[in-house]
């Protein structure tokens, strides 16, 4: 729990939530409770699918790789039957010593991977019994959508009008953006279109919550008090653009402690860090933690800014996909004590003091860093 004194914060606690494919993160605030973006789907999207799937399961074996030994030896190699045709072909040749692997045992390690997966499916955080759990009975201050995308809000529903959960200032951003609510039922992610509504209903209320949709620059007395800096978006000039990207409207949020600075990325992209990157002529704050920008994908990446604002930590929320469009190698580059991501360490809870000090833990309360 964070502590409030006269002398004011000396620590705030950052949770990010492992909850699969999307984002929670809680800032304990003295007082004022913060969740920004939440997702309860408790599921993976494909990549991050294959991805667990492909930790567990062995490689295809090479049938012709027995052959070959056999022919540098000096014999000759046999004829490699196809296991397609033949019945009598009871495994396929793998391995050093060429021998065969039964096809049972492929079919084993298969359902041992599929296995896995479902295993790290049952682990994943509803960020909702999370916030039941650890803070009972306290109210949300300021809910904080970075954007209208789903994985970012799945789970609204529950929280304000099945838990009453109460909110009292609601961030949005100004758009027009409408969803197809058939391919939200039966797209790759299942999301609740319940959601969605509960998400116009909210950013459209005029008291209990407060909407606030802000952009680059302002100011006010209770989130000036927080230390929170908002550094994206910078206008509402898509507001009436139906066809807006969305992770183009999305929030960029600098939290500061003292001498430390926490870096929420939302799912901004790589052309809004490049115009805050031009905006400040290449001078951007050190930040002792930084929450990577679209789950660690290039798409979110801008290593001119990583640079610039050099972290000593990066979380990332899924993360270290073994894929093209992954980024996690280049931030663990250019992060001086580490990336850590969800996916390796569950939930990450980050304790970050005034003198600039972050102590990083995973699920279990263990020290990662």
């Amino acid at each position: 729990m964070s502590v409030w004194s006269g002398q004011g914060m000396q620590f705030i606690d950052v949770h990010f939530l492992d909850v699969g494919h999307g984002d929670c993160t809680i800032v304990e605030f003295p007082e004022r409770l913060t969740v920004v973006d939440i997702n309860n789907c408790k599921t993976f999207d494909k990549e991050i699918e294959t991805e667990f799937k492909s930790r567990y399961k062995p490689p295809p074996p090479n049938p012709f790789f027995a052959a070959g030994l056999s022919a540098l030896a000096g014999g000759t190699a046999p004829p490699v039957p196809n296991p397609l045709l033949s019945s009598s072909y009871a495994g396929v040749l793998s391995g050093l010593g060429g021998g065969p692997r039964p096809l049972s045992s492929l079919l084993l390690q298969k359902t041992e991977a599929e296995k896995k997966l479902q295993e790290a499916k049952d682990k994943l955080t509803n960020p909702i019994d999370y916030l039941k759990s650890k803070f009972t009975g306290r109210p949300i201050f300021r809910y904080i959508q970075t954007h209208p995308d789903m994985d970012h809000m799945a789970g609204l529903y529950r929280l304000w009008v099945e838990e009453k959960i109460p909110i009292t200032n609601f961030w949005d951003t100004s758009h027009c953006i409408e969803k197809d609510e058939v391919a939200m039922r039966t797209g790759a992610v299942n999301h609740d279109v319940k959601d969605w509504h509960t998400y116009l209903q909210l950013r459209k209320s005029a008291a209990n919550p407060t909407v606030l949709r802000l952009i680059n620059g302002n100011r006010s007395d209770f989130y000036q008090q927080d230390g929170i800096h908002i550094w994206a978006p910078f206008d509402h000039s898509e507001k009436d653009n139906p066809d807006a990207d969305p992770n183009a409207l999305s929030y960029i949020l600098c939290i500061s402690i003292g001498q430390c600075n926490v870096l929420l990325g939302g799912d901004a992209t790589v052309e809004t860090w490049q115009a805050l990157y031009k905006g400040n002529n290449g001078k951007l704050p050190k930040i002792q933690l930084l929450k990577a920008s679209h789950h660690g994908r290039k798409s979110g990446y801008h290593v001119d800014s990583v640079k610039a604002m050099n972290p000593d930590l990066t979380v990332l929320s899924v993360g270290e996909l073994k894929r093209k469009d992954d980024a996690a190698a280049s931030y663990e580059k250019f992060s001086n004590r580490g990336c850590f991501s969800t996916v390796d360490h569950g939930n990450i809870r980050a304790r970050c003091w005034v003198d600039g000090d972050v102590w990083l833990y995973d699920q279990d309360i263990k020290k990662i860093a």
